[in-house]
């Protein structure tokens, strides 16, 4: 009796592990047949592995970099696979005026993506990250006509204010160029209440103040997570269909990152109905001051849109701080560095007359801070892979039919170094854009999803560097000196991370004139 106990056992055993070789053996089988189905005919790209593609080949490098480099072997346009999703990279100017122009009307949605989507934006999407449809075309057309180039001009005052307190910061907390420190936090207040006061008609106060709020702590905290969960190198279960079957049977027995990315979602709607909710009763209160969601509110023809609507117009504003504070931080590295780029960009200046008695004067252009300001954004790129994009018509190039539904990445740090476009491309050259013949750069994205705060970036980042380098000095540390990485590939802190941020490091702002700073920084307060 215990003999055939133990044979039934043993029969049982070997059919379950049998069954479960088949089940695996089955998937496998069944998930690369969908793979190679799913790859766009006509198009090369790299080999790949079953079940990852090409996952492995960008995780824990710059992708950018290695799609460029894959251009020069496969073409301008490509395609790789991430788990099962097919993707074709767009790496060249040419192209992407063939794909994103030409045909810009079958490429202007987004991909809707597992992970993200469903867990951390189930609430409520950003202007960026929604697929074209009503609901995005309102909200595109609301945040657009806020931050049009003529609107912009009117913000002239909010920026000068703004880069004025940044100035003060940098005097106080480096007590006056005696001190070296790290300045992220600084600019980090400066980029925040920059989208803050755009958004929502406040700020945060001083720099003690913003360090020691907690809802100001915890945008930033959520935005940067927001930002990791968008990365393509961070969150393979968007691409693999398995590992999100094993996280939803674990779901019950730990904590797992689709949980968490939940709860960052639902912390990001929080913090922004807050600052909703308050922008409400001012508005009520006729105390509020004339802002992006001030003027939705008031405004009758925009009563349709949803409060998720008005979250994800919130949401893509908020999301600025976190690419406008690396391209100022990097600037700033870039500077301590380069004293010869610091000596042209103060001739300029001084030899303009903008500034004159005034240190922060926001009168006129001085050419060459502008042209610094554009090299900025093409040299370091913060979003090198742009936003990703979706076909919702089949889009040619050179014979191949790229089909509905496929996503697109425009490598902008790729086409922002095409040799032939920019002479000399991995130089940081400001001059190249003060030639009669002015390049574009593709720091915004490219076609009908561009990003439609460009203009007032564009300004933001002006007036800082020109207060910045009209002002101060900036040096490193004495314990960074000969240590400070500029290299927009290796001196970048995360390299999964969907925007480049560099690793901040100490610097010293020395005033070039301590009292004249001081008298224009009270004639501003």
């Amino acid at each position: 009796m215990a003999l055939f106990s133990l044979l039934t056992l043993y029969s049982t055993v070997n059919t379950l592990i049998t069954s479960l070789l088949l089940t695996v053996v089955g998937y496998f089988v069944f998930n690369e047949w969908t793979r190679y189905r799913s790859r766009v005919k006509g198009l090369s790209g790299p080999a790949g592995l079953p079940i990852i593609g090409n996952l492995h080949q960008i995780s824990n490098k710059p992708a950018s970099e290695q799609y460029r480099l894959w251009s020069q072997i496969y073409g301008p346009v490509f395609q790789i696979q991430l788990g099962n999703t097919p993707v074709v990279i767009v790496n060249s100017t040419h192209a992407a005026k063939s794909i994103f122009l030409s045909q810009g009307s079958a490429i202007n949605s987004r991909p809707v993506l597992a992970f993200f989507h469903q867990k951390a934006s189930s609430a409520a999407l950003s202007i960026g990250m929604s697929p074209w449809d009503e609901r995005c075309k309102r909200k595109r057309k609301v945040a657009a006509t806020s931050l049009n180039r003529s609107r912009t001009v009117g913000y002239h005052p909010l920026l000068k204010h703004e880069s004025s307190e940044l100035m003060a910061a940098l005097l106080e907390v480096g007590h006056a160029g005696k001190t070296a420190f790290i300045p992220e936090p600084v600019v980090h207040r400066f980029a925040l209440n920059l989208s803050l006061t755009l958004n929502y008609g406040m700020r945060a106060g001083s720099t003690k103040t913003f360090q020691n709020s907690p809802i100001f702590q915890e945008a930033i905290a959520v935005e940067e997570a927001i930002g990791k969960l968008r990365s393509v190198g961070m969150n393979y279960a968007n691409y693999i269909p398995s590992l999100r079957l094993i996280k939803s049977i674990s779901k019950p027995f730990k904590r797992t990152p689709t949980q968490n990315a939940a709860d960052i979602g639902k912390r990001r709607a929080d913090y922004n109905r807050v600052f909703l909710d308050e922008l409400k009763k001012r508005v009520v209160e006729n105390t509020d001051s004339p802002c992006i969601q001030g003027g939705v509110l008031r405004d009758p023809e925009s009563s349709n849109l949803t409060e998720p609507e008005l979250l994800g117009i919130s949401f893509s504003m908020m999301a600025g701080s976190e690419t406008n504070t690396p391209k100022i931080g990097w600037a700033m590295l870039l500077l301590s560095q380069r004293p010869d780029l610091q000596k042209t960009a103060f001739k300029a200046i001084t030899e303009s007359g903008d500034l004159g008695e005034d240190a922060l004067a926001l009168e006129g252009e001085v050419p060459y801070i502008m042209a610094f300001t554009k090299e900025v954004l093409r040299y370091y790129t913060p979003l090198r892979l742009a936003m990703p994009k979706a076909t919702t018509d089949v889009v040619e190039w050179e014979g191949a039919k790229i089909p509905k539904g496929t996503m697109v990445f425009l490598n902008a740090w790729s086409c922002n170094r095409e040799e032939g476009t920019f002479d000399d491309p991995f130089a940081f050259e400001p001059q190249r854009w003060l030639s009669a013949d002015p390049h574009q750069h593709y720091s915004f994205g490219y076609g009908g999803r561009m990003c439609v705060a460009s203009h007032l970036v564009n300004k933001a980042l002006y007036t800082v560097f020109l207060h910045l380098i009209g002002n101060f000095e900036i040096l490193p540390g004495k314990e960074e000196e000969g240590s400070i990485d500029i290299d927009p590939l290796t001196g970048i802190d995360n390299v999964n991370h969907q925007r480049a941020a560099p690793r901040w490091r100490k610097l010293r702002f020395v005033p070039r004139d301590l009292n004249r700073l001081r008298t224009a920084l009270s004639a501003s307060a």
